[in-house]
């Protein structure tokens, strides 16, 4: 029996079982989250309900209606379909979630979460077979319970980036760091390496890193002919596919960016050649800015949702019970930077409280961001609106 099926079975189940009952209760919300606020401010809503984590795991009814209540009184919307209509939703849309698979089944992005978004697209006349779940990677999406699937008259298709759709010739980011291309980078030219490929490759590096005394073969040896680049492509889902993105992280630091959050795993997850400004080097600062300042991203990205259910302060991406907090946060906005700042600074009280070394310059992306107009980090221009 095809393994997949029961998880298409069970969302379909949980699709259409849901969705009467979203449209019929509504959201029930004020006027506009954004009423009050000033031309200039950017507005974040979070709804927190540590009672709807028990034991790592979510309680889909409590995560649904939390979702609905912040996308309600985001939008200012009482209906949950009008709720995504106001921002720019319609029916002939092929609407894009972007998921966080990074974290295992724990830490990444929660079913509960996508299922209730995807109820919402599904009351504003989007097709299911019109909506599509996707990360980068599909060996990291099967860990995490995402195996890639197409897509039914009644359920959304999961995809990954590689392998899968690939990437988008036309529409790169040009950095000068330069890059040694892998498997799965657009420009690489070679076969996927098998498990002795790897093993010989982590061989080879440990002797150049320590030749025994006497051995000169390594200055002796020819010139690398590794492929190397300095552009990363963005994935066609990105460019091409998808007519609007809805990007749901969760909350964890990152090896890569310091801070995951709302910039970096969208940044990172539609590029290729992305190690050659990540980690130690650079920490994505300024190349997670510089990917996300573009017009196709700015236009087609219509709402941020930080997945903080669970999250992880230090030892992320994967999964350490030690250092999470199952807070049951969800926060909602179309301003990235303020959402980051403000968890950000969540973040660094966690690890100064539990003797973590602060994140501090290896999250700086986020301070570039607001430069590069991506939206703001100043907290007197950030309307947080805090639900009960």
């Amino acid at each position: 029996m095809n393994p997949i099926l029961p998880a298409v079975f069970v969302l379909c189940v949980v699709f259409h079982s849901a969705l009467p009952r979203a449209q019929a209760q509504g959201l029930n919300n004020p006027p506009p989250a954004t009423s009050t606020a000033s031309a200039k401010s950017s507005t974040v809503v979070v709804v927190e309900r540590p009672s709807a984590v028990l034991n790592f795991v979510a309680d889909s009814s409590q995560v649904g209606d939390m979702f609905n209540s912040a996308l309600g009184r985001f939008t200012g919307q009482t209906d949950v379909g009008a709720a995504w209509k106001s921002l720019g939703i319609v029916p002939a849309d092929t609407v894009g979630i972007k998921i966080d698979t990074k974290g295992g089944q724990i830490m990444s992005t929660r079913r509960e979460l996508v299922n209730a978004i995807i109820q919402g697209l599904m009351a504003a006349g989007v097709p299911p077979n019109q909506i599509i779940i996707w990360d980068k990677f599909a060996d990291d999406m099967r860990q995490a319970g995402w195996a890639p699937v197409g897509a039914t008259p009644r359920t959304p298709a999961i995809k990954s980036v590689i392998p899968g759709t690939g990437f988008d010739p036309k529409n790169f980011y040009v950095n000068e760091i330069l890059g040694r291309l892998i498997w799965g980078d657009m420009q690489f030219r070679g076969m996927r390496p098998t498990a002795q490929d790897l093993m010989n490759a982590a061989a080879k590096a440990a002797q150049k890193a320590n030749p025994a005394p006497g051995d000169d073969a390594n200055a002796a040896a020819a010139p690398s002919q590794d492929q190397t680049s300095n552009k990363s492509f963005y994935a066609t889902l990105l460019t091409q596919t998808c007519t609007k993105i809805i990007n749901v992280p969760t909350l964890s630091d990152s090896t890569l960016t310091g801070l995951g959050g709302c910039l970096a795993s969208l940044a990172i997850g539609s590029v290729d050649n992305t190690r050659r400004f990540t980690g130690d080097s650079t920490w994505g600062d300024p190349a997670v800015p510089e990917i996300l300042d573009k017009d196709f991203v700015r236009k087609k990205v219509v709402l941020y949702v930080l997945d903080a259910l669970i999250a992880q302060y230090a030892g992320g991406p994967s999964f350490n019970p030690v250092f999470t907090k199952s807070i049951g946060a969800i926060y909602v906005s179309k301003d990235p930077v303020a959402i980051d700042s403000i968890v950000l600074k969540r973040m660094e009280k966690w690890r100064s409280e539990n003797y973590v070394d602060p994140l501090g310059d290896k999250a700086s992306h986020v301070a570039t961001a607001a430069s590069y107009d991506l939206g703001t980090n100043d907290p007197k221009r950030i309307n947080l609106i805090r639900l009960p």
